[in-house]
């Protein structure tokens, strides 16, 4: 069978245009799944949230280590729990922490006293 020249060229160029098509989506993948954003460590998190926590109280103390609640998808925003003690009362100061580290507050409870 005789082939126009137009058509030897779309066949022997097309096996190698859907394995290099392939193979920019598999890299592409693989560099678009890995987070490409800095995240806050839990440890930073935690030390920014009880900074944020005492600096409402004039004398406020930690009295129990702070604890991760949960990580928000799709912002990876960590909310803290931190725990605070001014005077004889005991507080629960809830905050969110984005991925440079920066605290916003988002609730106070009393724990009972």
């Amino acid at each position: 069978m005789i082939y126009p020249s137009n058509m030897l060229i779309q066949k022997k160029y097309k096996p190698c245009f859907y394995a290099a098509f392939l193979c920019i989506c598999v890299l592409s993948a693989i560099f678009l799944s890995v987070n490409s954003v800095a995240e806050c460590r839990d440890f930073d998190a935690m030390a920014a949230a009880n900074k944020k926590a005492a600096s409402y109280f004039k004398n406020g103390e930690v009295f129990h280590p702070a604890a991760i609640q949960k990580i928000h998808h799709p912002s990876r925003k960590k909310e803290v729990a931190s725990y605070i003690k001014a005077a004889k009362k005991h507080y629960s100061i809830f905050t969110l922490v984005d991925h440079d580290c920066k605290v916003k507050f988002r609730k106070r409870t009393r724990q009972n006293d």
